[in-house]
């Protein structure tokens, strides 16, 4: 019942129990989110992420959890 963008960003959280950067749960959620939704809804579909400006910089190697 969730949506492509929620479906793969728990999947992805799910599959390293959340430690990952934001940079690769991003390329994931957006790379598997415009493939599958070209595929089934036949549109076009591109997630983003909005991030302070003060982190422009940096926010991509952020961890979510630290093991």
């Amino acid at each position: 019942g969730h949506g492509l963008f929620t479906y793969y960003l728990l999947k992805k959280l799910q599959e390293t129990k959340g430690n990952v950067t934001m940079g690769e749960l991003y390329d994931y959620v957006k790379h598997n989110v415009g493939v599958q939704s070209r595929k089934i809804n036949h549109k076009l579909q591109t997630p983003h992420f909005m991030v302070s400006f003060r982190l422009k910089e940096v926010w991509r190697d952020y961890k979510l959890v630290e093991k």
